[in-house]
């Protein structure tokens, strides 16, 4: 019998069936979480109760808009405490970042080099961009102090190594007209950056569905005109799509819930992230950050030592256990870590980086599994 008869096939295929049906490890989370049960319960609800189009002229269109209303207060209350703070809806995080970087009365941004490609790849229609560089710490290096900008934006926490970009810091290095803070990795998670201007959060890193958001200072200078930018970019250029009434509502109880567990959830999240830190030493691995570099637990990038990332990436999938080689949206370009390469590593330390994303619903037996099959794999490569 050789490895191509079809017995040997069939017998391989069931092999991997049945790893199919063992536990499944997730530790992806900075891509799309888990969707929550009672999340998912709610959407459903809200699609069956809530399914018109809000922007029709009909009752139920109306109805839709209040529950919008309420929905945009819910969030907001979640996330500030207070009702006030005005909300642009959107299907993605990448699809607000358009719309800000589209706003016709900015012509002039500043940003560091580690901010999420997606904002990175709008905010170059400017007439005027200054990128910043980091430090090894991930530190953001000062701009210019006498120079003026329309736009400055700043992640809280970054995507690929989990590390602070300490917003306030960096909007006091330049006079910024307009603050906008990613808060994709954040929101829900952390205590928001309060001093700024414009938030970004998007629902499936926080176990809903989809959608996302951009909260505004209730009292900002652009306030006002952002949101009648956001209307025009939705009825008139068409490249905002239409809101969905129940995703929206999906999204504000999933950060109301996040919200509501957050310390909770944060010690939980510590221990599997300090757990796999200290085994991985065992191995040989460290984390790419020095670990003096301060990081949210929620996102652990290790630097394997000699092997490819995305080779063991695959390799663990097929082990039934998910991890990612950087940001999932830059996963098949075929590069190397950006946010490594900013920090001055070459390209070879940094196709060895893997980034695990932890969530609530992780526990110390996926590490465990997760360490066993990280094993198996390093052995074998």
């Amino acid at each position: 019998m050789t490895k191509n008869d079809p017995g040997v096939i069939f017998c391989k295929w069931a092999f991997l069936m049945g790893k199919r049906m063992e536990k499944t490890v997730y530790f992806d989370h900075a891509a799309a979480t888990v969707p929550d049960a009672e999340v998912l319960a709610l959407f459903e609800k809200e699609s069956l109760r809530c399914y018109a189009n809000a922007e029709a002229v009909h009752l139920l269109a109306y109805q839709a808009r209040e529950n919008l209303k309420r929905a945009a207060k819910r969030l907001s209350q979640a996330l500030f405490g207070s009702e006030e703070y005005p909300v642009i809806w959107g299907n993605s995080a990448t699809e607000l970042f358009r719309v800000l970087a589209s706003f016709p009365e900015f012509s002039s941004s500043s940003a560091s080099k580690l901010e999420h490609p997606a904002l990175l790849a709008n905010l170059k229609n400017f007439t005027a961009l200054e990128l910043l560089s980091v430090m090894p710490d991930c530190s953001i290096r000062s701009g210019t102090l006498e120079k003026r900008y329309d736009l400055g934006c700043c992640h809280q926490v970054q995507s690929e190594l989990g590390s602070f970009g300490h917003p306030g810091e960096f909007f006091r290095t330049s006079a910024f007209s307009c603050r906008a803070v990613d808060a994709v990795q954040a929101a829900g998670k952390l205590p928001l950056e309060k001093d700024a201007d414009v938030w970004i959060i998007s629902g499936v890193k926080l176990g809903s569905p989809g959608g996302a958001a951009m909260l505004l200072a209730p009292d900002g200078k652009w306030t006002e005109k952002l949101l009648k930018h956001a209307e025009n970019v939705r009825h008139l250029d068409y490249a905002l799509s239409r809101v969905s009434v129940p995703g929206m509502a999906a999204l504000s109880f999933a950060v109301e819930k996040s919200c509501a567990s957050m310390s909770e959830n944060f010690r939980k999240v510590l221990e599997i992230n300090q757990f796999i830190r200290r085994e991985c030493r065992e191995l040989g691995i460290t984390t790419s950050l020095p670990e003096s570099v301060e990081t949210s637990p929620y996102i652990l990038n290790l630097l394997l030592e000699k092997e490819e990332s995305a080779v063991v990436v695959r390799a663990l999938g097929m082990r039934n256990v998910f991890v990612a080689s950087g940001s999932a949206c830059s996963a098949e370009s075929g590069k190397p870590s950006a946010a490594l390469t900013a920090l001055g590593f070459p390209a070879q330390k940094a196709y060895r980086a893997l980034r695990l994303s932890f969530s609530a619903a992780n526990s110390i037996e996926d590490a465990e599994i997760f360490l066993r099959e990280l094993k198996n794999v390093l052995k074998n490569y």
